[in-house]
């Protein structure tokens, strides 16, 4: 298309002769049409390259809607060149479903153009070359021209921007859902602690309605002995000192009473990173503090009685002496043993010894004081603390008890065989003079042993100014020897072998610990391992074990003979936090890893602490080490190990043994043990076997191995005779024949 400037020149031409005037006229006209050529030109320029540079794609259309114009990223975005599409109506950009709304939509904005997006809180659609659709964002706006009004739209690809939202909403959903039906209470509060909303759950553990949940705040149901504590550890979460708070709370129901949860909190922070929201779940932990409460009375109480056992005694005992010496008062303890009782039991049954210590610990407590605290220390020993008493008092209460003891002490069996016991007392007096619950025991017993020796049924008190010094230093004598024992190695240990009544060739022991006396005598465990226990010496001595267990084992695998060895280990050593550290680091220095080894726990050591017996048991199983629950039946606590520690055996105690063929309670019980351990995929092992006729029955039952005198007694082992000792034709004996 020829330009206004290239148009007037071509008439000066043929005009040839023109006057002067009209001539400079002409050019003056020219000039300044030529200026304005050169203006209009130079503007389209900036309007092209600005089209060019715009980040949306431009379509401009006339108003027939036929596009005059494109961009390189309207190209780009519909796939149609520019020749290709300029002409065209602007339909073709278009889905065929929209076309006619679109149309109307052109009709209503060309008698009123203005700049304004297009299709507000519609979805629009474009349409590719290829046919593709796509959802876009239009804005419209008018262009005056000389050829009339053009309409300019800038055209947005809103794909991700949709994807985006889409995914937004399914999240938001997921939330919503999760919020809702999620199995925990889940609040949502401003930082106020006013409650915006709350979940269905949340509802059934405080017993409030959503509506009276959401008008109020969760302190307002928080017990008032937690209240404070819970605010200032919500201020710190706001403030930012920590990114999550777990805390043990108390809600009141609103039937009245409380309900114990566990709090979980965190703050939800806007796009600009300020705390906007709370989001609190709590879990009800009614269920389990009911338990804890159930292990907690286990772990303090005798399985028999009810009574305190020796473990919440010491506990109390050492506080009601801090409260002697705070007070300057005075009291008493009160050993007591019963006579005869071992009789009883070989005499006349298990079942007939336990309905007389049942009975035996209702007569102390119906003769004592309710202030007075009284526990059974195991087997038929007992033990009374008596606040506030003075030797003569003390000895007025032992000689009503042993009156008492005298009445309730006969027994009969169903075949109406009789026996009468009585007991025996000893009183150690303590008041404000400092000294420890051990101590105090130690006088008692040594009381206790005076009375027996002076024929039973009696009591005799503790001579302090006579006894103390030699009993002291018989004391200190064994925390010396023990020290000096692990100062220089003075244990060693003894192998009991475990016979398999499967298929199992390898050789398995149990190792047991010795103390080296004079010459060459040995000492039980029986007779240091409670001094062990009194005077923290008892993780040394266990460290002893597991350090020589693994020095064993990997001698053996250097030498390429399989080998499985147990060892036993204490209910301080179990707990302790540092102990599975303490095995890894003896297993790597040994160059081995953890199988062949297996570690046994009785239900006793297990229950002091729950949770750090279960960690101990998961870092056993990662090292490859096998864990066996000893003792299996013992206690009430027994079916909840099976279920919460990982356990590879189940070792049966022996009391369901040693009377086997002669006792149905027996059969039903071991049956039971071996059908569920079979069920969990766990083996069983029975200790104390001490004939065929048991060993028999055990293996039609399905059991798995047995120990006992009539498979092996315990034979000595030490770190050079042991590799001589395992492989010989007596060992192969037991694994053979059961001995």
């Amino acid at each position: 298309m020829a330009t206004l400037g290239e148009i007037l020149r071509w008439i000066g031409i043929t005009l040839g002769a023109v006057r002067d005037r009209l001539a400079r006229l002409y050019l003056r006209v020219v000039a300044r049409l030529l200026r304005r050529d050169q203006l209009v030109a130079r503007s389209e320029r900036k309007f092209r390259a600005l089209l060019e540079a715009a980040p949306d794609a431009m379509v401009i259309v006339d108003w027939h809607g036929h596009i005059k114009l494109v961009n390189a990223q309207a190209e780009t975005l519909f796939g149609w060149s520019r020749a290709e599409i300029v002409g065209q109506n602007v339909s073709e950009l278009i889905p065929r479903s929209f076309r006619a709304a679109h149309r109307e939509h052109i009709k209503g904005y060309l008698p009123i153009a203005s700049l304004r997006p297009m299709g507000r809180d519609q979805e629009l659609q474009g349409l590719r070359k290829d046919g593709s659709v796509f959802p876009v964002e239009i804005s419209l706006g008018p262009l005056q021209t000389d050829e009339g009004l053009l309409v300019s739209a800038a055209i947005r690809d809103i794909t991700e921007r949709k994807l985006a939202e889409a995914a937004l909403r399914e999240a938001e959903d997921r939330f919503r859902t999760a919020f809702e039906e999620a199995p925990v209470g889940m609040a949502l509060t401003g930082l106020d602690g006013r409650v915006v909303q709350v979940n269905r759950s949340m509802c059934q553990i405080t017993g409030y309605s959503r509506e009276q949940l959401e008008a109020t705040t969760l302190a307002s149901i928080t017990h008032p002995d937690d209240a404070t504590a819970d605010q200032a550890e919500m201020q710190r979460l706001i403030d930012g000192d920590v990114a999550h708070l777990r805390a043990e709370r108390r809600y009141l129901h609103a039937a009245g009473h409380p309900v114990p949860v566990d709090l979980s909190s965190a703050v939800i922070h806007n796009a600009a990173g300020q705390a906007r929201h709370l989001l609190i779940q709590a879990h009800d932990i009614t269920e389990r503090k009911r338990f804890e409460g159930q292990l907690q009375y286990l772990a303090d109480h005798d399985a028999l009685t009810g009574m305190f056992n020796r473990r919440r005694f010491e506990h109390e005992l050492d506080r009601e002496l801090a409260r002697a010496i705070r007070y300057a008062t005075e009291g008493a303890l009160l050993a007591i043993d019963l006579d005869h009782f071992k009789h009883v039991n070989d005499a006349l049954g298990h079942s007939v010894g336990d309905e007389l210590i049942t009975r035996v610990g209702k007569t102390l407590r119906a003769s004592l004081r309710d202030t007075d605290i009284i526990a059974r220390l195991g087997g038929d020993e007992f033990a009374v603390i008596l606040p506030g008493v003075d030797e003569r008092e003390a000895i007025v209460v032992a000689d009503k008890l042993l009156a008492v003891l005298r009445e309730e002490g006969r027994v009969e069996s169903v075949a109406r065989d009789a026996m009468s016991v009585t007991a025996t007392i000893g009183i150690a007096v303590f008041g404000d003079e400092p000294m420890t619950g051990e101590e105090l025991m130690a006088e008692a017993d040594i009381a206790l042993y005076d009375a027996k020796e002076a024929g039973r049924d009696r009591l005799a008190i503790f001579d302090a100014a006579k006894n103390r010094r030699d009993r002291i230093h018989g004391r200190l004598t064994w925390v010396d020897r023990i020290r000096d024992a692990l100062a220089h190695d003075r244990f060693v240990l003894h192998a009991q072998p475990i016979h398999s009544l499967t298929d199992d060739s390898v050789p398995r022991l149990e190792l047991l610990i010795r103390m080296m006396g004079e010459g060459d005598d040995l000492i039980p465990p029986a007779a240091f391992l409670y001094v062990g226990e009194r005077f923290d010496l008892i993780q040394a001595i266990d460290r002893w074990v597991v350090r020589s267990t693994i020095a064993l084992l990997a001698a053996h695998k250097r030498a390429g003979r399989p080998i499985h060895l147990s060892l036993n280990l204490s209910a301080k050593s179990v707990t302790d936090p540092e102990l599975p550290g303490y095995v890894t680091a003896e297993l790597l220095a040994a160059g081995i890893d953890g199988r062949g080894l297996c570690v046994e726990v009785t239900e006793t050591a297990a229950i002091v602490n729950v949770d750090r017996a279960k960690r101990f048991a998961r870092t056993l199983e990662e090292l490859g080490c096998e864990f066996a629950l000893d003792d299996f039946g013992a206690g009430f606590a027994s079916f909840y190990y099976l279920k919460h520690l990982a356990f590879d055996y189940v070792k049966i105690d022996g009391e369901f043994i040693r009377d086997l063929p002669g006792s149905r309670v027996n059969q039903l019980v071991v049956q039971s043990v071996v059908d569920i351990a079979r069920g969990l995929g766990k083996r069983t092992i029975a200790e104390f076997v001490g004939d065929q006729e048991t060993q028999d029955l055990l293996k039609g039952y399905g059991v798995d191995y047995v120990q006992g005198f009539h498979v092996a007694r315990p034979r000595p082992l030490g770190p050079m005779d042991f590799e001589g000792l395992v492989g010989t034709r007596e060992i192969a004996g037991f694994r053979q024949n059961g001995g």
